[in-house]
């Protein structure tokens, strides 16, 4: 495959791709936080099963819909599209995930090229905005998808008709273009998630602890997910199994 920037995925713990620079034969390895835990078995689909459908089906090579999925933080954005470079690669299919939450780390001519793979998974768009190089660079990269008929998928926090750009062109292929909201999950829907978290970091949750977390202690998925990370750390350190008077305990010291 002839491209200027190739990315490979070379890690199974975290991502981890290589930029081979022709000219320069130099190698530079970059990290991004991509879990190769993060596939469609561990998100919850909720109401969101048309969404998962479709992303299903992109990352099989049997859709080449681009596509725009929002919502707010900590909603599966991230887990959506990684889900999408897990499948796409347990296919032999060729795909580039791009986090621009790190676009600071980064170039915008990384992203030239790209239109030779399969697929393109660019998430958190909503960090370039204002960036008049690197909306450039995400337009290109539309058009030449879209010649090839190869897809884009594409997050971001924010609706597309909110999307500030100066790059008014960009703004408009997104509106125009297949747009979904990723919506919230209902309290089972959340509790579900909990457990499905806590069994890819192997340690358990029980459905009466996590229904516990998600009523009585924090609602909001970001806080939640917070939360399961300390008590993943404090089982581990004190080899007990999470029960709701261990977790009273340790919201007391947090």
């Amino acid at each position: 495959m002839s491209t200027n920037v190739i990315w490979k995925v070379i890690s199974t713990q975290r991502e981890q791709y290589v930029m081979n620079q022709p000219l320069s034969g130099v190698q530079i390895p970059l990290e991004f936080g991509f879990r190769e835990t993060a596939d469609f078995g561990h998100f919850i689909e909720g109401p969101n099963a048309e969404v998962c459908k479709l992303s299903r089906s992109i990352a099989l090579g049997e859709t080449f819909q681009s596509v725009y999925i929002w919502g707010q933080a900590a909603i599966g954005k991230s887990h959506l599209l990684q889900a999408v470079c897990n499948l796409a690669s347990q296919a032999d299919l060729n795909v580039a995930y791009i986090p621009l939450s790190q676009y600071a780390e980064l170039s915008p001519e990384m992203l030239e090229g790209l239109h030779h793979l399969h697929m393109v998974c660019v998430d958190d768009i909503d960090y370039i905005v204002g960036q008049p190089e690197w909306e450039q660079a995400l337009f290109h990269l539309y058009n030449r998808l879209r010649d090839q008929q190869r897809p884009l998928l594409m997050t971001g926090a924010k609706g597309p008709r909110d999307l500030a750009f100066q790059l008014e062109d960009l703004k408009s292929r997104i509106i125009w273009d297949l747009t979904y909201h990723l919506q919230p999950l209902s309290d089972k829907d959340k509790i579900n998630l909990l457990q499905k978290r806590a069994d890819a970091r192997s340690f358990e949750i029980s459905a009466e602890v996590a229904a516990y977390l998600v009523k009585n202690v924090k609602r909001d998925l970001p806080s939640l997910l917070e939360l399961l990370d300390k008590f993943d750390q404090a089982t581990l350190a004190e080899k007990r199994k999470l029960t709701i008077p261990f977790v009273k305990s340790l919201i007391q010291d947090i």
